[in-house]
């Protein structure tokens, strides 16, 4: 071990001294508990992103495929091309369009979105969230979200009519078109925003209804990593021209992300001003212990060491306490994270949260970033006593001893 870190460790940990030791702990329990705040406040926001990614990964597709300026028809020559591509585990051809849902006098916007049934159980895995009735769109049979059908006040077996934007020009105006559809089951994703205005039906019923003419509204993709969509939109972007337009779906819910990404961006600033003050204490503990050992600076001077020595002496003293409080820190963050994640301690309201309970989440990266910061915050707060305990004057201090 070199000499100045016999000496920081001597000077740190000396028990003549009792105010000083104080204040050393002191230190290091600030230190401890910021860097613990930081690691429970990113792991809880990372992981109520993650819940969040996950909960929008069971009801959105990975990646969808549409096409700017006309009607898609041509999408059996689109999927010839894009079937091979690594990471693309398997894709639908669906139809999506605004329409209202009617029954007596109860009016609603929903979104109709037409399917092929035995594909979709691979994308949306409606058959697995259905809470009444069953999983059937032969014939004119639909199923409706949950808040839709409670809305329009029916359930399993009854008819509603819905009413198409596409209708026909006649003598006396616009006519929409309308058509009647039966029940056949109703479904509960646990969103608001899907279960008030889900509706789903056969591809091909979409397809006469909104009178499309073989023509869908895109492809959706099913990949392999869907945490990491870039890098198959990026090829797939490769070997399809415009007016083709792939969008994965952090790029639908961006808004959602950015949001969340900006807030444990605040948050974590904000956590960190708790490893600032304490800091604070080893700036004065550093200069109260170099005011203390003036005599002892003289003599280590005296008999060759120079200032660049005095400051490795003092700058040790602020890195010990950082790494022993970092490390506190650390294990006592990491536990709490783990202990809350395993047992689900953190229990949410779905309808508000869209998650059951507070998953913690925080990855490797981020627990290297907050001890590297609080490492540096430490070594910043004892650089400036230890330069001016480093310019002490041995002819001064020794003069009239």
């Amino acid at each position: 071990m070199p000499l100045y870190l016999k000496i920081a460790f001597r000077y740190l940990f000396s028990t003549k001294s009792k105010l000083l030791s104080f204040m050393s702990i002191i230190s290091i329990v600030g230190i401890a508990l910021g860097v613990a705040a930081l690691i429970i406040t990113m792991a809880v926001m990372g992981g109520f992103m993650y819940g969040v990614k996950s909960k929008l990964l069971e009801t959105a597709p990975h990646t969808i495929i549409v096409k700017a300026d006309s009607k898609f028809q041509e999408y059996q020559e689109v999927v010839q091309k894009i079937k091979d591509v690594e990471g693309v585990i398997d894709y639908e051809p669906f139809v999506y369009s605004q329409a209202i849902a009617g029954k007596s006098s109860n009016l609603i916007p929903v979104y109709v979105r037409g399917v092929i049934p035995e594909k979709d159980k691979n994308f949306m895995t409606l058959d697995k969230k259905i809470i009444s009735g069953r999983y059937d769109l032969t014939d004119d049979k639909i199923i409706l979200g949950k808040d839709v059908a409670l809305a329009l006040n029916v359930w399993v077996g009854d008819s509603i009519n819905i009413m198409s934007p596409v209708g026909r020009k006649t003598p006396l105006g616009f006519l929409p078109k309308l058509k009647e559809f039966k029940v056949a089951g109703i479904v509960e994703f646990g969103i608001y925003e899907y279960d008030s205005t889900f509706v789903c039906m056969s591809l091909e019923n979409a397809q006469s209804f909104f009178d499309l003419n073989g023509a869908i509204t895109g492809i959706q993709l099913k990949i392999k990593d869907p945490f990491n969509p870039s890098l198959v939109k990026e090829k797939l972007e490769k070997r399809l021209d415009f007016p083709y337009i792939v969008r994965s779906w952090t790029d639908m819910n961006k808004s959602l992300f950015q949001a969340l990404q900006l807030e444990k961006f605040a948050m974590f600033l904000v956590i960190a001003l708790i490893v600032v003050v304490a800091s604070f204490n080893i700036s004065s503990l550093i200069a109260t212990k170099s005011r203390e050992k003036r005599k002892e600076i003289a003599i280590l001077k005296t008999i060759g060491a120079d200032s660049n020595f005095i400051k490795k002496i003092f700058i040790s003293q602020g890195l010990i306490i950082g790494f022993i409080g970092t490390t506190l820190g650390l294990i006592i963050g990491l536990s709490v994270v783990y202990i809350g994640d395993t047992f689900h301690l953190v229990k949410l309201n779905p309808e508000v949260y869209l998650i059951n309970y507070l998953p913690m989440k925080i990855s490797i990266l981020e627990v290297f970033i907050i001890a590297l910061s609080s490492m540096f915050i430490c070594f910043l707060s004892s650089l400036f006593p230890a330069i001016s305990a480093s310019k002490e004057v041995p002819a001064e201090v020794l003069r009239y001893d």
